[in-house]
């Protein structure tokens, strides 16, 4: 079951609540297994609000100092797709360079308040 970290920060989209603090991805309170790069691949996009994010910005905020292939970060987004199901949303868009990716028509993710701690 979720046990959410003390003053951390989390967005929840639709079922989801994925929690920045501990890097993990709930669904209906129940964790939902991912790779770490995977959570930040996510935490990339619903940090962004909905707003159009390029592939070289995935690409620069996830492997700032490394070089890596882009099948990588095709990698993550599928797998992405695959955890959150056809209703997330995410969408390659071919009629632009690079591999954007947004939110189809949905209000982006809200961020949760910090959670106070209940020990005051």
């Amino acid at each position: 079951m979720e046990n959410p970290r003390k003053n951390g920060v989390s967005y929840e989209f639709g079922q989801f609540r994925v929690d920045a603090g501990q890097r993990l991805l709930f669904r209906e309170g129940r964790p939902v297994p991912l790779a770490p790069k995977v959570v930040e691949t996510l935490l990339a996009l619903v940090e962004c609000g909905g707003a159009l994010v390029t592939k070289d910005e995935l690409m620069q905020r996830l492997w700032p100092d490394t070089f890596v292939e882009e099948s990588n970060l095709t990698q993550n987004v599928f797998l992405l797709r695959k955890a959150l199901g056809e209703g997330a949303g995410l969408y390659r868009d071919r009629s632009a360079p690079g591999l954007p990716l947004r939110g189809r028509g949905q209000t982006p993710p809200r961020r949760a308040r910090r959670r106070a701690s209940l020990d005051s």
